[in-house]
């Protein structure tokens, strides 16, 4: 079993491998195939240890986070005109166009012509002393690729950006029309000036590429050498490895505001903020974290880090172990991986099986983790799957057989925390928490079947839905807490069928419906608490889907209606408001459900029937009642009592249908119930079979003229000997 090290910041691709001394970069350039195999072990080394900061106060769907002192100077917030010069163009534009912070951000277009190491605009800051700080953290997003040396952030000590203090080099940028978080050193180090009276732009020593582009730039920030950036994570977890709380990533420091990010293309005005089940508001020790920063991507679907090889069901996985203190070689904390403009796969797997993944975290990205025809991988322990632009976890096509240990964290993506794309099958999640994202937070798509989630919990504050199943059937969840405050449903079965869920605790306060099924039948919900959704707790369109030992709080507990003419949509709720003497059925044009039984001699419950207008003769309101297993050539004799609670509103049958069994009567068999008000009658079917076989027994009620209902109690059935 070898062991490899790796270490990105420090690790050269093309050392051995066989130390920290030696140790590898990349998984792509280090880890190649030609120098692992089944069973080896990498060993990656870590992340800085996160820091406090002091205290600051969080809030339960907010993005802002209150720090208790200032941790950084502001330099400009962009809010004012800059001034142009030489061959640029300058434009304030507004956040509702592109801004990261405050209200505008600032465009500078260059012209055709543009001219190497020229001022290109300034800013008057009024006078600043930042001797205290080391470095500058900013936004940047640009039009066309960067190269070194193409532009100059200065400090000046005049108001017009001529007489430079502090210059910092932006380094090279590959992609284009991403914002990106740079926190840069100055030239030569130290400590920044003590009488900064304006901050300038200039074009560098080179102009390759820059011709008619332009840069968006934005809140620039001092920092000290190890303290609070535009770069940094933010939380309240102060756990080196693992703990509850996740780590997000910045949009934006002014004073003591800093506002959470998603994508790093989100608006100043954008995004989802934080989420909790716990205290809200709360006030505590917070902590900032440092990331590893790969090398920028050029495009959504770069291969930042790809894993080379796989291991073997025989030999065992090849194993990538984060979290490694390459002073001691322990394990004692984790590594995070980060892109910074939110492009990129961060690590790629393509048709690998027996992986092994741990503490090995990803943010930044088009998408943190990217399978695709790759099964039987495995993932430890991934704490953090955050900010990125498409899916912290996506199993993108063909994925089965893939198992995640425990997944903390995958907040604030735009698309979804963990994604299932097409056939992708046999996946399993045993812990996974704080799911909040900006679209979706687990998303099943098209043909995701037979996956399984043992734990899931705080699938929070998510912009559309918590959970999306489309077309996809089979799923198990075993225990779902907390699915509360999505921007439309907590969980929506869209065409799709024969999902379980064993337990739901708080399907609350969703903008739409706690669950929506749609165009989807025979899932189950073995039990449910709903509160606080705005339209309803449950919406059905086809069926039937069945619910137990449901507790729905709001006023509109169910909208059920047909997806076509007589759809007979149907959702079952057995136990009804966790009640063992309360069963409904939910159906388009009315609802059947159990009463207290009000006839002498009755057993305990009756069955009530009330349809509404849309159950015509040709549409009537049914409820089976039995199912009988007949013997060949035996008469059988089935009796109920009916009632009605008006004579002439609402019609009661009860029905055997036509032809179920050979030697039965085309026509269906019927006992109507008079035209009496408010009394018991028995009614009787019988028949003769020729076959056996089984015979579904039904009470039919259908609208005249107005709302009324059917009750039925005490069904005996007899079968001739």
């Amino acid at each position: 079993m070898p062991i490899h090290y790796l270490d990105y910041e420090n690790g050269d691709d093309a050392s051995s491998g066989t130390s920290w001394a030696d140790a590898w970069k990349t998984l792509t350039l280090g880890a190649t195939l030609a120098r692992i195999a089944p069973g080896d072990i990498i060993r990656i080394a870590k992340s800085p240890a996160p820091s406090s900061i002091g205290n600051a106060t969080w809030t339960n769907l907010s993005k802002i986070v209150t720090l208790a002192s200032v941790q950084n100077l502001n330099i400009d917030l962009c809010e004012t005109a800059w001034t142009g010069a030489g061959d640029t163009t300058i434009e304030r534009t507004a956040v509702a166009t592109d801004a990261k912070e405050g209200s505008y951000c600032m465009k500078l277009t260059l012209d055709a012509a543009v001219q190497a190491s020229i001022l290109q605009a300034y800013f008057a800051t009024g006078e600043l002393d930042l001797s205290a700080y080391q470095k500058i953290s900013f936004w940047i997003k640009n039009s066309g690729a960067i190269v070194a040396d193409n532009w100059i952030v200065n400090l000046c000590s005049d108001v017009a950006g001529a007489t430079v203090v502090d210059s910092f080099l932006i380094p090279a940028i590959p992609s284009t029309l991403r914002w990106i978080p740079f926190t840069l050193t100055k030239e030569g180090g130290g400590n920044l000036g003590a009488s900064i009276k304006s901050i300038a732009i200039y074009s560098g020593g080179t102009t390759t590429g820059m011709a008619s582009k332009y840069i968006y730039v934005d809140d620039f920030i001092a920092c000290t050498a190890n303290g609070l950036n535009l770069q940094s994570l933010i939380s309240k977890n102060s756990a080196e490895q693992g703990g509850a709380e996740g780590w997000y990533g910045i949009q934006s420091i002014d004073g003591v505001t800093v506002l959470l990010d998603n994508n790093t293309n989100t608006k100043g005005n954008a995004g989802r903020g934080y989420s909790t089940s716990g205290t809200t508001p709360e006030t505590v020790t917070t902590y900032k974290r440092e990331t590893i920063k790969t090398v920028l991507a050029s495009a959504s679907t770069t291969q930042v880090q790809a894993i080379m090889d796989s291991g073997s069901l025989a030999v065992g996985n090849i194993q990538f172990q984060g979290g490694y203190d390459i002073t001691t070689n322990e394990q004692t904390g984790e590594t995070f991986f980060d892109g910074l403009n939110g492009f990129g796969y961060g690590i790629y797997l393509s048709s690998k099986t027996y992986i092994t993944l741990n503490y090995i975290n990803v943010v930044r990205y088009t998408t943190g983790l990217y399978f695709i025809q790759s099964n039987n991988n495995t993932i430890i322990t991934l704490s953090n799957a955050n900010n990125n632009t498409y899916a912290g976890v996506f199993f993108a096509v063909l994925c089965s057989n893939n198992t995640i240990i425990t997944l903390s964290n995958a907040n604030n993506n735009s698309q979804a925390g963990v994604n299932h794309s097409t056939n992708s099958m046999n996946n399993k999640i045993i812990t996974l928490s704080n799911v909040n994202n900006n679209s979706y937070g687990i998303y099943y798509y098209s043909l995701c079947n037979n996956n399984i989630i043992t734990t899931l919990s705080n699938i929070n504050n998510n912009a559309s839905y918590g959970i999306y199943y489309y077309n996809s059937n089979n799923n198990i969840i075993t225990t779902l807490s907390n699915i509360n405050n999505n921007g439309s449903y907590g969980i929506i079965y869209s065409s799709s069928n024969n999902n379980i869920i064993i337990l739901i605790t708080n399907a609350n306060n969703n903008v739409g419906y706690g669950i929506y099924f749609t165009a989807s039948y025979n899932n189950i919900i073995r039990s449910l608490s709903t509160v606080g959704n705005t339209i309803g707790g449950v919406y059905c369109d086809l069926g039937p889907n069945y619910l137990n030992n449901a507790l729905i709080a709001e006023g509109t507990e169910f909208v059920v209606s047909g997806m076509s003419v007589y759809a007979n949509t149907r959702v079952y709720s057995n136990n009804h408001d966790q009640d063992t003497t309360k069963h409904w059925i939910y159906t388009d044009g009315g609802t059947i459900n159990s009463v207290a039984t009000d006839r002498e001699g009755g057993t305990g419950i009756m069955w009530k029937l009330s349809p509404t207008y849309t159950r015509t003769n040709f549409y009537p309101l049914m409820l089976s009642v039995a199912k009988i297993a007949c013997v060949a050539d035996k008469l059988v004799t089935v009796k109920i009592y009916m009632k009605k609670d008006h004579a002439t509103n609402v019609v009661g049958m009860l029905v055997c249908p036509g032809r179920q069994l050979t030697g039965m009567a085309v026509a269906d068999i019927v006992a109507t119930k008079t035209d009496v008000a408010d009394t018991w009658e028995e009614l009787e079917v019988t028949f003769t079979p020729t076959q056996a076989g089984v015979v579904e027994i039904e009470a039919w009620a259908y609208y005249i003229a107005g709302n009324a209902n059917v009750y039925i109690e005490d069904l005996t059935i007899q079968q001739a000997d």
